[in-house]
């Protein structure tokens, strides 16, 4: 990620309308246009958000990173990924995904996606009737502050929970373990793990800018899944260690000759590649042949920020921030003068293919400041996923 000159951790940027014609109420940060925050950003506390957020609910934001390269070990050199398929709002995970992993530089030097040879791939199939592994999914509760958590299949016999596996009936629920104690509780969906390559032989690179598409079958939108072309996605060598098989952004070395980088690949349901932009104002949706870019900003420590301004270069017919709903995820327009909500979000729609730059600004003790920027490429008829910082920002 490029960090604005100058515009180091907790230095003001001094923005200035140049007379680069920005639209009325909002000024120039690093060459982009975005509104000025007014409102100090802040961190997410977890509580009914329970991924990218501070358990310890400190507000300032961890801006320490920004502009500061960092050299990694060269080992492990590659490993696999794995994770779970994790698509965006209430958005269903039974359909097939197909996930690619290109290098960045190949992207941005021309090549594209649709056509380009990837890194690797693997189409990601899930049939909950047959799926009796609990490490191989996880069920996400309807429940916000339970959120998405590893089931108990085995546990939940007396009485029998309805959750659909080993041909029991589907009640939409799932058996997972509470203090202990098995229990039967609501299911928003079933999310599939994946790995690739499939015997999680080290074959992808870290330490290097990467690219991941998801779409469905075949590595093309179809009537369940958009196309997903997701920035700013690094492997460094030196980042933590999991926890736990549901941890993400972290590395495995269980089995020191196959390390494995945990991360959960998002995927966007085709209705709310229609709906969102409807709702957001657009009355036709994203004009065909035009795409859209949209992402989460998070400080340092990879915690979702409130109250950011985003802006992009070039714009879209329609900049919007959302609800902070994570199983409802809608625009909001009300955000347009505070930013992103708790969940970091932000999203241009009717954006024109082709190369677009990413700037964000808060308010951080008392000073206008860079939250970070980022350079992707917008591909017709699909949606680029730029995430901002998340503890790496500068590769």
């Amino acid at each position: 990620m490029v960090a604005i000159a100058g515009c180091g951790p907790g230095n003001p940027v001094n923005p200035s309308d140049g007379g680069t014609g920005c639209p009325a109420g909002e000024q120039t940060f690093g060459g982009v246009c975005l509104t000025a925050p007014t409102v100090a950003a802040a961190r997410t506390p977890c509580g009914d958000v329970t991924e990218f957020c501070d358990p310890k609910a400190m507000a300032t934001p961890n801006l320490a990173c920004l502009g500061m390269a960092k050299m990694h070990p060269p080992m492990p050199d590659k490993v696999a990924l794995t994770g779970f398929v994790h698509p965006f709002s209430s958005g269903k995970s039974n359909s097939a995904v197909t996930i690619q992993l290109f290098a960045a530089a190949d992207l941005l030097a021309g090549k594209d996606p649709s056509t380009a040879t990837p890194i690797q791939s693997a189409t990601v199939t899930f049939d909950p009737s047959t799926a009796m592994d609990p490490t191989q999914f996880r069920a996400c509760d309807v429940d916000p502050m339970v959120g998405c958590v590893p089931t108990a299949p085995s546990a939940c016999v007396a009485p029998t929970c309805d959750d659909g596996l080993n041909g029991r009936p589907d009640g939409k629920k799932y058996c997972h373990l509470v203090s202990g104690q098995p229990t039967c509780s609501d299911r928003l969906r079933w999310e599939p793990r994946f790995t690739i390559p499939a015997d999680g032989s080290p074959a992808i690179p870290t330490n290097t800018s990467l690219v991941i598409r998801s779409s469905g079958m075949n590595g093309q939108a179809d009537q369940t899944w958009a196309v997903l072309v997701a920035w700013n996605v690094f492997f460094a060598s030196d980042d933590p260690a999991c926890a736990d098989g549901q941890a993400t952004d972290c590395i495995d070395s269980s089995t020191p000759a196959k390390p494995k980088y945990q991360l959960n690949v998002n995927v966007l349901s085709e209705s709310d590649y229609t709906n969102i932009p409807v709702a957001a104002g657009l009355s036709s949706g994203i004009a065909i042949g035009e795409g859209a870019v949209a992402g989460e900003v998070h400080d340092c420590d990879n915690v979702r920020l409130a109250n950011v301004q985003v802006g992009t270069s070039p714009t879209g017919d329609r900049l919007t921030y959302f609800n902070g709903n994570p199983y409802d995820t809608l625009p909001d327009s009300g955000r347009a003068a505070t930013g992103t909500d708790r969940l970091g979000l932000y999203s241009a729609l009717n954006v024109v293919p082709g190369k677009i730059d990413v700037e964000t600004a808060g308010l951080v003790g008392g000073n206008v400041v860079t939250v970070g920027k980022f350079t992707a490429i917008v591909y017709p008829n699909s949606v680029a996923v730029v995430n901002i910082n998340g503890g790496k920002p500068a590769q």
